[in-house]
C-alpha cells in the first residue's frame, strides 16, 4: 500500500529538518508555506493544496534534494548487459 500524502509531507518535513539543522521557521521560509501550516502538516493533519504541497517539494528538491525518493541512488544496471 503507497503511503498517504500527509504521513509523507510529515515524515519529508521531519528529514528536512534533520538533514538542514534549521528550525520550522526557517523551513517555513525556505518553502514558502506559513508557519502554522507547517507546525500543521507536520503533525500529519491539515488539508494541504497542491500548490503548497508543490512548494515543499521544490523546497526541498533544491536544498536536500536526495530525501527525494527519485533522487535516492538506484541500483546501476550491470555492465555484462
Amino acid at each position: 500500500m503507497a503511503k498517504k500524502v500527509d504521513v509523507y509531507l510529515a515524515e519529508l518535513i521531519f528529514a528536512y529538518q534533520q538533514a538542514t539543522n534549521k528550525t520550522l521557521l526557517e523551513i517555513s521560509l525556505d518553502f514558502d508555506v506559513t508557519l502554522a501550516n507547517l507546525y500543521t502538516y507536520r503533525k500529519r493533519r491539515g488539508n494541504p493544496t497542491a500548490k503548497t504541497i508543490d512548494k515543499i517539494i521544490a523546497g526541498v528538491e533544491e536544498n536536500c534534494p536526495e530525501l527525494l525518493p527519485e533522487r535516492q541512488k538506484k541500483p546501476q544496471p550491470s555492465a555484462d548487459r
